[in-house]
Order: structure tokens, then sequence, then C-alpha cells
């Protein structure tokens, strides 16, 4: 062969005698190791082609065998000798040979695969496979790169990189998902419902503001009547925050006002209602579920049905922009609980400008009859709150005050704002006559002067209800109410009740909608839970603050009612 021309080529076919197939494979390596020093080669492949056995027909078994008999040839670990490709037009197969030096693996030298060769090892561990020809091709660095990055570690990584991306991939485009679908959900809100027509709000039919009778026929279906005992203040402006049930179901309501009266009716500042808003108040509105005594008595075990209901009911707390009141902030023990504008109690001032003066976190809530002004809902008083406090319940008449907390629960929850004998809060006077402690609540029998005037007060102070729990039996809060509900018929004060608690909606509303539950036993034989809570947040938001707290009610009247069948014998 011409010395640029390599390599050596030669037949033999797998039937001829060993001896002459030695022969030849010797002349071959020492043709080989010639040419590859005249050639000056650094690295070699060694084609072994014309194979008698068709390359396609060779497994991975036999593929393993053939590395082993080179490296046994070689002498070197089977690890060294790495299979570049099968060349199926020449029927031969490319290897070539690699070494670790210094801990890198690099391509061996020729020369020193050609002086390591055993023809004899090579010719006894594959002469089956018929090879005919051998040949050396120079600086393939190609296959090398193949052969690293297709090997265990090469292929191991190559799968992580792959996983790791689409991991990635996958969770950019649910990112990207979330943020289109808030994009819209925020367009849809802001965006105005095409109905809503807004006009001045229309005066109430003065005959519907008068307290009913108690009517017997009660509304089904989850639906209270208009003309049940529970009435709202129809000309109020009701605002609401999103609550929960809202977020769930999504509305498209749009609030239609009559134009037809808006000749006769003055302008007025109307806050703009929303659709959800609208859900809302109508809920508050309508919302009720009348529970006969058996029901009473059967819902009290379904704990899970009475927590899925509370859920439901809109929590109606405001915004604070909603209140115009400059640094009204400072007067609130909680920057969230707020009183609601539509029914908040408005402290009387000799200064029309001094807005401040005029508030109190209060509101009026409405009885069981319908009266607009049966209790006040407040919060404990603070340090900076006392005298207003007081001013309260000399200008409301205020014949009983009701306090269902004690002064500190790991935190402050109130202040004393009561003397121990005499003391002065603003322009009110607070004498203390007497003090009746009783095994779960203290009362107190004051008088109140202002001027030339002075009225009576009873002061409730009910310590038995646990830090951020519900009592374990209703029974002391039953005769609590009792207690309140005899002093309030015998006072010559025709004023609401006042009742606190730390913040003046959580126990504050329990003991509110008990006495309103029992009332309605009473007089109708049977209660609606779901439409006294409406009403109570409609007039304050918030009120009955825990699903753990609506449950107490519920077992409060509970035992009212067996305490009614047994006075009554039915």
């Amino acid at each position: 062969s011409d010395q640029h021309n390599f390599p050596i080529c030669f037949t033999v076919s797998s039937h001829q005698c060993k001896t002459v197939m030695t022969c030849f494979w010797s002349l071959c390596i020492r043709r080989l190791h010639q040419c590859s020093q005249n050639l000056g080669l650094q690295y070699v492949i060694d084609r072994l082609q014309y194979l008698a056995v068709d390359v396609r027909r060779l497994n991975v078994s036999l593929l393993r065998w053939f590395r082993e008999g080179v490296a046994a040839a070689l002498g070197v670990p089977v690890g060294h000798v790495h299979i570049n490709q099968l060349n199926e037009k020449k029927n031969g197969i490319e290897l070539f040979v690699s070494s670790d030096r210094l801990g890198i693996s690099e391509p061996r030298p020729a020369e020193e695969v050609i002086q390591s060769l055993n023809v004899r090892v090579l010719h006894r561990h594959l002469g089956h496979f018929g090879i005919t020809e051998v040949s050396t091709e120079k600086n393939v660095l190609q296959g090398e790169q193949r052969d690293h990055v297709w090997s265990r570690e090469g292929f191991y990584a190559v799968v992580l990189f792959f996983t790791v991306f689409v991991i990635v991939i996958t969770c950019l485009m649910v990112l990207y998902r979330m943020k289109e679908k808030v994009q819209v959900s925020d367009r849809q809100l802001k965006a105005p419902p095409p109905d809503l027509h807004l006009t001045p709000t229309v005066p109430p039919d003065p005959t519907q503001s008068k307290p009913e009778k108690c009517n017997k026929n009660v509304g089904r279906k989850g639906t209270r009547s208009r003309d049940q005992p529970f009435h709202f203040l129809t000309k109020a402006v009701f605002a609401s925050s999103l609550p929960s049930f809202l977020c769930r179901r999504g509305s498209n309501v749009s609030l239609v006002l009559d134009m037809s009266a808006l000749g006769t009716v003055e302008p007025l500042n109307v806050a703009v209602v929303t659709p959800r808003e609208a859900v809302a108040r109508e809920y508050l509105l309508s919302a009720g579920r009348p529970l006969t005594r058996q029901q009473l008595r059967d819902i009290v075990n379904n704990t899970h049905r009475l927590h899925a209901e509370f859920a439901e009911i809109p929590m109606n707390f405001i915004d604070p922009k909603e209140l115009d009141i400059p640094n009204h902030g400072t007067k609130n023990r909680y920057k969230t609980i707020l009183p609601n504008p539509h029914s908040r109690v408005i402290l009387k001032s000799k200064s029309s400008n001094d807005l401040l003066s005029t508030y109190i976190n209060a509101n009026y809530i409405r009885g069981y009859l319908g009266d607009d002004k049966a209790y006040i809902a407040t919060q404990g008083p603070m340090v900076n709150t006392v005298n207003d406090f007081w001013q309260m319940a000399w200008q409301e008449e205020s014949p009983v005050i009701v306090m269902i907390t004690k002064l500190k629960e790991k935190n402050e929850k109130c202040v004393l704002y009561w003397p121990e004998k005499r003391g002065i809060y603003g322009k009110v006077e607070v004498l203390v006559n007497s003090i009746r402690e009783c095994e779960h609540y203290t009362t107190r029998s004051l008088t109140l002067k202002c001027g030339n005037q002075t009225c009576s007060v009873q002061h409730y102070w009910y310590t038995s209800w646990p830090d951020h729990k519900t009592p374990v039996s209703a029974l002391p809060l039953l005769q609590l109410m009792t207690d309140v509900e005899t002093d309030r018929r015998a006072a010559t004060n025709v004023g609401p009740v006042i009742v606190h608690c730390s913040a003046g909606i959580g126990r504050t509303g329990c003991f509110i909608a008990t006495t309103m539950g029992c009332r309605q036993l009473q007089l109708e034989g049977v209660v609606d839970v779901l439409g006294i809570t409406c009403q109570l947040r409609a007039d304050r938001g918030g009120m009955i603050q825990t699903g753990e707290q609506y449950e107490f009610v519920h077992h409060a009247l509970s035992l009212y009612e067996a305490r009614l069948c047994a006075e009554t014998g039915q």
C-alpha cells in the first residue's frame, strides 16, 4: 500500500487455518506501526472491518465480547476500549483506546497501542468474528466526544438537564396562567356593571319603620319575609367588604333604582354599591332558617352543618375610608373593627366642626320586635375613650351595661372604666352604690349624675368566658341574660342596653343573639339563628365572630328550649 494511502487491507475467510491468519496479523501490525510513525499519528482509531459476521446482527453482548477481546489483546481494562461506531457500509467496527493519566482520560497514541497489541490473544478471543482487514485513522475526535457524552454519566447529566428544564418551563407557564387569571379577575371587578344606574335614595315609607306585632308565620326555604319581626334599616346606605361567601359564588347582580322619583327627591351623596356588595346586602336582608324546637335539638349535634352555614354569612366589615372622620383610628382598639356608618352612635358635641369628639366605636343594634335601638354594641373602653363611654351611657339613657371580658387576657382587653366608690368622667359623675358578687359575674348598682339630673344604671361584669374559647356550659350566660332582662324591664330608663367585650363583636354578638333567640322561642316557638346573625351583622360587621361562637349560641338556645319545656310541660 502507498505510504499516504493507509490502511493495510487483507482478506481472510473464517475457514482458513489459524497459522495463516496469525502471519497476516503480524504483518498487519508491523505495517501499521511503521506507517503510524511515518505519518506522525497522535491518536489512533483501529478499524476492524470486512467481518465475516454481519455487523447489523451484533447485539450488546457480542459488542461487549468484542471490547473484552481487544482489551485482553492490549492488556488494558475493558473500560479503556471504546467503540466509536458500526460501519454498515464496510461491515466493520471502529474503536479507539484511552488511558488515564493524572486522573484525566485521554486517547492513547498510536505507537503505544500498536506496541501493546498481542495478536495471538486477539486471535484467540475474536477468531470467530472472521476479521479480514485492520486499518487506522488519525485524530477522529468527533467519535471520542460522542462516546464520552453518551457514557452513563453523560446520559444521566443530559436526562437531569432536560428534567430541570421541563420543570422550570412548567412552573413559568403555571405562574403566567395564574397572573393572567388574576388580571382578568381584577378587570372584571374594576369594570362598571352595564346595568348599574344610581339615583338618590328614596325615603322609606314611614309605615314600614314602625314596630310590628309578633307574627307567628315563619319564613320558609332559607328566606325571611319582610313582615317578620326582624326589620332592616332600609334608609341606610349599606356597604360591606367582599366576604368569603361572595368570593366563592361570584355575582353579576346589578343595582337598579327607580329613576321616576328623581325630580321629587333632593340630590344626596350616595356611595356606589358594587354588584357584590348588593349581593351581600340582599343576603343579610333575606337569609333565614327558622328552626322548630325539635330541629333545634337535632342541629346542635350537627356541628359540621352549623359551621358550613356560618361560613356563608357575609362579615360586612367596612373600609376605613368609609368613615370620613379625621384621626378616628386613635379611638379604635382594633384598626380593622370599625362601626358601620349607618348605625353608629354619634356623641353630642358643642362644636359641629370637631367630628372626632362625636366619634365612638359603637353601633345601635335592633331588637327582636324591630325597635331600632334595643342594644348598643361597642368595644371595651380605652384610656382615651372612658369619658366618651360614660357620655354615651348618659346620652342614650341606658339602664344596663353588660361587660363580657376580663381586663386582661394575655393582652389588655379593656381598661377599668368604673370607680371604686366615686369618679368623674368628663361631665358625668359615677357613684357606686352597691356590689353583689355571684359565681360567674359581679353586679354593681351605679348612679350617674350630670348637672342636676341623675339616673340609675346596673353594671354586670361577666368573667367566666375563657380566653379564645367558648364556655363549657351556657347556663351561666342564660342566668346573666335573665337578670339583665329583669333589670331592663324594671328600669325607668328606656334606652338601649350597652353590651361590650373587647372588640364588641364576638362575645357581644353571642349575648345579644342569645337574648333575641330566647325571646323568639318564647313568643313563636321557633328560632331563626341565621336570620338573627344576619340582622346583627347588618348593624355591626363581624357580630358572632367564629363558627364555635355560632355553635355556642345554638347550644345556649337548646338549653333554654329545654327549660321552656320543663316550665310549660310542652
